[in-house]
């Protein structure tokens, strides 16, 4: 297992590459709602729903910009192995086909929640699964980590959907609205986390179609037509005679 290898270098170097690419990639980053309190005392970990290939990066930036904790990002070990500069700005590695090598992931995870300034991020869909595929199919490894971690933590279920509105590019919209402080005991099980989940995602579709847009987190570069209609009036076309 590839463990995470935090460098202060690699994240000078990542966070204005990455805020490069969601400018270029994006329309907007935007935060739904009040994001909620957390327990300064207690470790964050963190379980989103897991759609697109960019949802590690959407981690990243909200952790930076927002939660400000030590971000501990599972990935499939395939994948880091191949990309290991993810190493150093938190992620580590996991085989879930392997129960020796999946086991020993979790206990990492467990030592990561040992840290309170520490946020551990966990897909518990195991896998991408397209946003509106019910039931959202978690695997068992929250509880798992809980068990092995045995306190209590900050739960956040976080919400992740991308939409094209107004632009060529998409828009990627994120909610987090209620913390559950739980442990290994008072955590009521996956299926319990899943209707949460759940229940987050339709708080978060709703807001969408009503056309909120509370937070911007990265404000992408002005569409095309914008572009356009900018680059007209410098030259003068389009204006009247």
């Amino acid at each position: 297992m590839t463990p995470a290898r935090h460098s202060p270098w690699a994240d000078r170097l990542f966070l204005p590459y990455i805020l490069r690419q969601f400018r270029k990639s994006f329309h907007g980053l935007h935060l739904l709602g009040d994001p909620p309190a957390l327990n300064p005392a207690l470790p964050l970990l963190i379980v989103p729903n897991h759609s697109t290939w960019w949802d590690g990066f959407f981690l990243y930036i909200l952790n930076r910009t927002l939660l400000k904790r030590k971000l501990h990002l599972m990935m499939l070990e395939e994948q880091l192995r191949k990309y290991r500069f993810f190493s150093r700005i938190g992620a580590f590695g996991i085989e879930p086909g392997l129960p020796r090598k999946t086991y020993e992931a979790l206990k990492y995870s467990a030592a990561v929640l040992q840290d309170p300034a520490n946020a551990l991020c966990v897909f518990p869909q195991g896998v991408l699964r397209a946003y509106a595929i019910r039931p959202l199919q978690y695997q068992r490894g929250v509880g798992l980590i809980l068990k092995l971690y045995g306190g209590e933590v900050n739960l956040m279920p976080l919400g992740m959907r991308c939409e094209f509105l107004i632009d060529q590019r998409p828009e990627a919209f994120f909610m987090a609205d209620r913390i559950y402080r739980v442990d290994r005991d008072s955590f009521q099980g996956v299926a319990w986390l899943e209707q949460r989940e759940q229940a987050l995602l339709d708080r978060l579709t709703r807001a969408i179609l009503g056309g909120a847009k509370d937070r911007v987190i990265v404000q992408g570069r002005e569409p095309i037509n914008a572009r356009w209609d900018a680059f007209k009036r410098r030259i003068g076309i389009g204006r009247h005679r």
